[in-house]
């Protein structure tokens, strides 16, 4: 964890979703790849999310738009391949993560990268911001987003600010894994406890909003 950032390759991630309890599933997924830091690729997909979308009004998703998307399990093999030996970005790393692991248990394995969250690099970066949300970080580092709260869109911005960071994460001497470890930072995926998905079914589901999981 001692080799300077650039010689990472990281893989920021963003998920939408049907609505925000441990019950509900994943309808769409953008991945946007950086190595030395550059971005070099990119992937997203609507996701068949076999549970009726109550969260339209955050995202736009409709159930109609997603009847004829690949499911999680069939979509899982290129996702890991996107992935593969990477570290993962998200702003508001917990919710993108729990969900995403919670797909990967419903299919009989787990998630165990590491992952950074630029809300909390933000907040320790800049902490005269009034806010930390995407979408005011998008116009302060005066990047384009054409579609806000989806997925492909929303994981582009995540790259583009980290790389941004990235730079003055330098200047004052965090430019190694290791030297974020006193923010708190990677997390690793045991900050997020594994569910019994399954047994779920029926229950009452805890919420995990956004703020909760910070």
């Amino acid at each position: 964890m001692d080799r300077p950032l650039d010689n990472y390759t990281f893989v920021a991630v963003d998920v939408e979703t049907t609505g925000i309890s441990q019950l509900d599933r994943i309808c769409e997924i953008g991945m946007t790849k950086i190595m030395h830091g550059e971005i070099v690729d990119k992937f997203e997909s609507l996701v068949n999310p076999e549970v009726s979308i109550t969260n339209t009004i955050y995202h736009g998703i409709e159930n109609w738009m997603v009847d004829d998307a690949p499911v999680f399990r069939d979509l899982s093999p290129l996702i890991v391949d996107f992935m593969k030996d990477s570290v993962l970005i998200a702003h508001n790393a917990p919710f993108d993560m729990r969900f995403l692991r919670y797909e990967f248990q419903r299919i009989g394995t787990d998630l165990s990268h590491y992952a950074l969250c630029t809300l909390k690099i933000s907040r320790r970066l800049n902490p005269e911001f009034p806010t930390h949300r995407l979408d005011y970080l998008v116009d302060r580092y005066d990047i384009v987003n054409e579609w806000h709260h989806r997925a492909g869109a929303d994981a582009d911005s995540s790259a583009k600010i980290f790389l941004q960071m990235q730079n003055k994460l330098e200047t004052i001497g965090r430019d190694t894994m290791q030297s974020l470890k006193s923010w708190g930072l990677p997390y690793n995926h045991r900050w997020c406890e594994e569910i019994d998905i399954g047994s779920t079914t029926g229950e009452e589901a805890s919420v995990l909003t956004r703020d909760d999981l910070l």
